[in-house]
């Protein structure tokens, strides 16, 4: 089978990751990742967004640099500088999603979004604002059904780890929570690392070694179906991860692909250090509240949720990236 290779970095001697970005769930202060979206930001939004609403302009030609927004500005600099230098992750609550409506909410949401990054296509089509929604559907292997149209636990993963160009950034926005379950998780990579690096060291060499990853039909006609790249890539103290078990695993249930037995060791090795509960941070979204998470220095997880009648769980996505292009392959 015909593999896309993605640029890998070789293993040498891996230091411990260090700084505010290497946190347990214990270090955590809640002024560290939560804020709060107040009147003032709420009256500078319902100004700015009084015009596009009445006239019907699409929310993805809508930008922040055409309004004035002081505060809502002063207040994503500050989520920003936690996405960027701080923990990795955010949680912004009290978007007035029950008095705006989805449509007014999802613009505010845009606009604030765009304050930390530039919004990005989330796949071919060019899709800027994405729906996850259960459809009832399943992620197959080679069915390019991706785990954000289900309703089946997402685990630890970095958004489009399976493909070229990574977002820097993900948003979140809270519309409707699930009737039961889909709670958040998130974890930073550098503890992760860490605790491999401690507890697991034999297994690090194989991933910094490629992987592949079921593409998800996310690419162009004719290309290969899948890419090869590693979890793992560093340099000095920088460290980038790509994991998402659904496209990894899938990539080898296709026809011609075998994981290897040290590769599939280091995954189990992986999977058990993610789900110990000190090293992440679970919280619920409720509906007005935006999550962001530092796409490449953290990874993040859904719990399955079940919808109940006439209450179906919706989040809007955004990802964000201020380099390269912004269609899906950057």
């Amino acid at each position: 089978m015909e593999v896309m290779g993605v640029a890998t970095a070789t293993l040498g001697a891996v230091p411990e990751f260090t700084g505010p970005m290497a946190w347990r769930a214990g270090d955590l202060l809640d002024d560290e990742w939560r804020f709060e979206f107040g009147h003032a930001e709420r009256r500078e939004l319902e100004c700015a967004m009084a015009e596009p609403l009445r006239s019907r302009i699409p929310v993805v030609a809508q930008r922040p640099d055409d309004y004035t927004l002081t505060a809502s500005r002063s207040l994503m600099a500050r989520v920003r500088q936690a996405l960027q230098h701080g923990r990795g992750f955010a949680l912004l609550s009290g978007l007035p999603v029950a008095d705006w409506g989805e449509e007014a909410s999802t613009l505010a949401y845009w606009l604030l979004a765009s304050l930390v990054a530039r919004p990005v296509a989330q796949n071919v089509a060019g899709t800027l604002v994405y729906d996850v929604q259960d459809t009832q559907r399943k992620p197959e292997p080679g069915s390019g059904v991706r785990p954000d149209k289900t309703n089946v636990e997402q685990f630890f993963h970095n958004d489009n780890a399976y493909n070229r160009c990574q977002p820097e950034h993900v948003g979140l926005l809270c519309i409707r929570p699930a009737a039961e379950g889909g709670c958040s998780g998130v974890a930073s990579i550098r503890t992760i690392h860490n605790a491999l690096r401690e507890r697991h060291p034999d297994v690090l060499p194989r991933l910094y070694r490629p992987f592949l990853f079921d593409r998800q039909h996310e690419h162009a006609a004719g290309e290969p179906p899948v890419v090869s790249a590693p979890v793992f890539a560093s340099a000095g103290q920088e460290l980038k991860m790509r994991m998402g078990l659904y496209p990894l695993l899938n990539a080898y249930k296709l026809p011609g692909n075998e994981l290897d037995a040290e590769g599939a060791r280091a995954l189990e090795k992986l999977k058990e250090v993610l789900a110990e509960p000190t090293l992440c941070h679970s919280f619920s979204m409720a509906a007005g509240e935006m999550q962001f998470v530092n796409n490449l220095g953290t990874c993040h997880r859904r719990t399955a949720f079940q919808d109940g009648p006439g209450h179906k769980r919706h989040l809007v996505r955004l990802w964000l990236r201020d380099h390269g292009g912004r269609g899906y392959e950057g």
